[in-house]
């Protein structure tokens, strides 16, 4: 993007400088055809610089996302991670596919270091395990569709992320234990 300003104060300073040496030397009346000189040199860099500023700002508001867009069979499904490359999916996307019949209660129940409320405005989120966990109890066949997809896009990419960076995770503790 510098070079595209830096060509268009060249360019700009190069059509100032005929324009004022033609009115010096011949006129004002002379001078006018030579404005037609500043839309031929700066149409395209400007219009470079145009479609550089926009690709900087789709840059910066996809930043967020870059590279963690998750979707099942066009369903767009929220997936967060932790700083310990653990993954959290948005319960809500998931009860959109599947229609689980367990409440937020049940699973935190059932998985309690595997439901949390993560993000702004906070929802419940259950880890990519606790999920295949969950998945491989329900018999619907969209679930089970889901379960597979689950494992090939969002845990074995999440473990092999973990131990490229030897991360362990602490193992679960028994029920009872505190």
């Amino acid at each position: 993007m510098i070079r595209i300003v830096a060509t268009i104060a060249l360019r700009l300073a190069l059509c100032v400088g005929i324009s004022w040496a033609v009115w010096r030397w011949f006129g004002l009346a002379t001078m006018v055809p030579t404005l037609v000189l500043f839309g031929i040199l700066l149409a395209r860099p400007l219009l470079d610089l145009a479609g550089a500023l926009r690709d900087g700002m789709k840059q910066v508001q996809l930043a967020a996302v870059e590279g963690r867009h998750y979707a099942f069979r066009g369903r767009a499904v929220q997936v967060l991670d932790d700083p310990d490359r653990r993954r959290w999916v948005r319960l809500a996307d998931v009860r959109a596919i599947v229609g689980f019949t367990a409440s937020d209660g049940a699973l935190a129940i059932s998985y309690p270091d595997g439901v949390r409320r993560l993000g702004r405005p906070a929802q419940p989120h259950i880890s990519e395990e606790a999920l295949l966990a969950h998945l491989l109890k329900e018999r619907a066949p969209e679930a089970a569709r889901l379960r597979v997809w689950v494992e090939r896009e969002i845990v074995f990419p999440a473990r092999r992320e973990r131990e490229q960076l030897g991360i362990r995770l602490p193992a679960n503790k028994p029920d009872g234990d505190d």
